[in-house]
């Protein structure tokens, strides 16, 4: 179990923290990069103002920005072209790039044809360009585009540094969890064995005295005869033993080995444990239907999948409405019991598979079941690699166990 838990823990805990890795990456290259688009604007937006020339030394007065880096030495690192594009030509104004007149010009002409007046564009070799346009009074069109390949150049590299630097950090996290991690869960770990422990002691206690009892009981059976409260008491004592058994079996399941898989039949396995009940069934006068396909097969462990079949049999005759009805149906690989229950409308199904929940809070006896069952049903479903559900429609509560 601690095994189990251990890696249950390290899994969760490193996937929460990739998580966060991640979060602040992406916040870091968001602010990043808005941070150089609102650099490259500003810039654009003087060259646009000065008619295609960034302004001079002592000139240039950048915005103050706490996230962008301008400053008078920004003019002498932006690389960039203007175009001016009229009704019959395209004209290069001015180049402060690598690149071929011919080239700027088709690209200046590809840009004038965009709707918007200001975005970015790439070219061949991974190159980017962002690009801003206004028109003039005379209806000829001025764009500007600034090279901003080397700013996000950088940008990639920065992350590509702290991605191998977070990958370092959560190695590091792992190796030191796997080293620590049996610590933190020990203290729990030894609470629930306590507690297992504990069941197990005091169901082998009860034991003796549910023994006495009911020999007293048969030996007053025996001399006085049977009467209502000696088969009341009997009745309370096979409770108790069952509620002892089913606490035991509970308390173990975490410590039983994985379960062998091989392939069962599961169309068998359904007719053998469900016929048995059907004397039961029929005597307390409801129906039972079996709908099962016939050579259905599945990698599982025969004992677990009847033990969860018996198990929700016995659900269903308990809470099955007077005169109504059990359906059994395996359709695939999946399989469904249901019995008519006029009163789950209003029932909260989220909690059915919660230990020791009932749905009739008072607690009485008048349903011989202590809310232990379907907990197991669901542990071991999960043990096999299934699931199981429960749906209501049409007076009908339904328990879909899906298997691998």
């Amino acid at each position: 179990m601690l095994k189990k838990l251990r890696r249950k823990f390290m899994w969760v805990s490193t996937l929460v923290l990739v998580a966060v890795i991640v979060a602040v990456m992406g916040i870091v290259y968001w602010i990043t990069s808005s941070a150089i688009m609102t650099e490259t604007r500003i810039l654009m937006e003087e060259i646009l103002e000065n008619d295609g020339n960034l302004p001079g030394q002592g000139e240039f007065n950048p915005r103050q920005d706490p996230f962008t880096a301008l400053n008078q030495e920004s003019i002498y690192e932006t690389r960039y072209f203007t175009a001016l594009v009229g009704n019959s030509d395209t004209r290069i104004t001015h180049i402060n790039i690598a690149m071929k007149e011919d080239a700027a010009k088709d690209i200046a002409e590809k840009v004038y044809k965009k709707n918007s007046d200001y975005g970015s564009t790439s070219m061949l070799g991974g190159r980017r360009l962002n690009y801003m346009k206004k028109t003039r009074t005379d209806g000829s069109t001025l764009i500007v585009l600034l090279d901003t390949t080397s700013r996000f150049s950088l940008i990639h590299r920065i992350m590509m540094f702290l991605s191998m630097l977070w990958l370092a950090v959560v190695v590091l996290y792992i190796l030191i969890m796997g080293r620590y991690s049996k610590k933190l869960l020990r203290p729990f770990v030894e609470n629930d064995e306590r507690q297992k422990r504990f069941i197990t002691n005091a169901s082998h206690e009860l034991k003796t005295p549910l023994a006495v009892i009911s020999s007293n009981t048969e030996m007053t059976e025996a001399l006085t005869g049977r009467t209502k409260w000696t088969e009341s008491t009997m009745r309370q004592v096979t409770r108790l033993r069952d509620l002892i058994e089913n606490l035991v079996v509970l308390s173990r399941l975490d410590e039983m080995q994985e379960p062998r898989l091989s392939d069962i039949d599961l169309s068998a396995a359904v007719t053998e444990t469900v016929e048995p009940f059907r004397s039961l069934i029929e005597a307390s006068g409801k129906q039972l239907i079996i709908d099962v396909d016939p050579g259905v097969k599945s990698r599982s462990e025969k004992r677990s999948f009847t033990q969860i079949l018996s198990i929700l049999m016995d659900n269903a005759v308990k809470y099955c409405d007077e005169g109504g009805q059990i359906v059994v149906s395996l359709k695939g690989k999946k399989l469904s019991v249901s019995n008519t229950y006029a009163d789950g409308k209003d029932v909260d199904y989220s909690r059915f598979f919660e230990r020791f929940y009932r749905e009739d809070e008072s607690h009485n006896s008048a349903k011989a079941g202590f809310g232990i069952g379907l907990s197991m049903a669901k542990e071991m479903a999960e043990r096999l690699g299934g699931t199981i559900k429960v749906t209501y429609s049409c007076d009908m509560i339904s328990f879909n166990v899906e298997l691998i």
